[in-house]
């Protein structure tokens, strides 16, 4: 049996903020996955955001997917945040620096901050137009590949899908179910760290707007910081990506346990997994290699008493 890992991708989309004196665009880096076993991160992905660890148990895995399509997603995704936050930094400075008094440092900051946004805005086209979907194709393909048994690309992975299924659709289905299921776990524990960072912000907003002698612009500043693609958005897309994983799971084990004739069930596995799909790309979530590795035992223990339970 294969290795679990979480998908890179199902990997990450890229986000956009409008800062003062300009629009700041990034990438929620974080994770492999548009995930969902080991794809996070992003990636897609698993979820293809993509990761496993080999066990004695189970052959040597080979992912050549993760590493020509997803890790320039996540350096992309690493990068697209570093510029994020220089810019968000500098639109305060602008604001902080008096151009009267310091003409020559009011130029400087002015400029560094326009170079910063275009940057991230160039980084972040990149990745959501080109990176990011390229990722998702390969890793799509070879999900196909090994459910049919048909080489679509010569850039397969080994040890990657844990799945004995024949039936070409009953072996998609139970993928994408055990996608989901790496997929919401991971994203629920990522979601935890997002909503007290959001809480953090929106506190100190909250703060700035309630204090009388805080400076409308830059109150103003910090709103649209706080409301941009890199914080309040990325949270809620990753709550969205969650609740998706969580349904289409839950569907497919429904469908499994009922066992429905046959061509019922291959037309719902291949609804659920154009469902799940769909979702990786929408969210552009990408989900974190390090939640992926802490959670990567246990959720494989639960995979397989779910294949038990499901006499799969």
């Amino acid at each position: 049996m294969g290795a679990p890992r979480c998908e890179d991708s199902d990997r990450g989309e890229n986000f956009s903020s409008s800062l003062s004196y300009g629009a700041i665009s990034g990438t929620y880096a974080h994770l492999p996955s548009a995930v969902g076993r080991a794809t996070v991160a992003g990636s897609t992905t698993k979820g293809s955001h993509e990761m496993s660890s080999a066990t004695p148990s189970t052959p040597q895995r080979h992912d050549p997917i993760r590493e020509k399509y997803f890790k320039p997603v996540e350096l992309a995704e690493l990068w697209s945040t570093i510029l994020f936050y220089v810019a968000a930094l500098l639109s305060f400075a602008v604001l902080a620096v008096n151009q009267t008094a310091h003409p020559v440092l009011f130029d400087v900051a002015q400029i560094a901050f326009v170079v910063a946004a275009v940057l991230l805005f160039a980084l972040d086209l990149a990745n959501r137009i080109y990176l990011t979907p390229s990722a998702l194709d390969a890793r799509r393909t070879d999900l196909l590949s090994n459910a049919y048994r048909v080489s679509l690309t010569h850039e397969q992975t080994t040890g990657y899908y844990n799945n004995d299924e024949n039936d070409p659709l009953r072996r998609l289905g139970v993928a994408v179910m055990e996608n989901s299921h790496f997929s919401r776990a991971i994203a629920r524990a990522m979601a935890k760290t997002e909503r007290a960072k959001v809480g953090i912000y929106g506190t100190l907003l909250i703060v700035l707007w309630l204090h009388r002698s805080t400076d409308l612009a830059i109150a103003a500043t910090a709103a649209q910081v706080v409301f941009s693609e890199h914080i309040l958005s990325q949270w809620l897309r990753l709550e969205w990506f969650r609740i998706r994983c969580d349904t289409t799971y839950k569907h497919l084990y429904g469908l499994f346990q009922r066992a429905p004739v046959r061509a019922t069930l291959q037309v719902q596995a291949l609804e659920w997994f154009a469902f799940y799909e769909a979702a990786k790309s929408n969210s552009g979530v990408t989900l974190s290699s390090a939640a992926f590795k802490r959670l990567n035992e246990s959720l494989s223990l639960e995979w397989e008493q779910i294949k038990l339970s499901l006499k799969l």
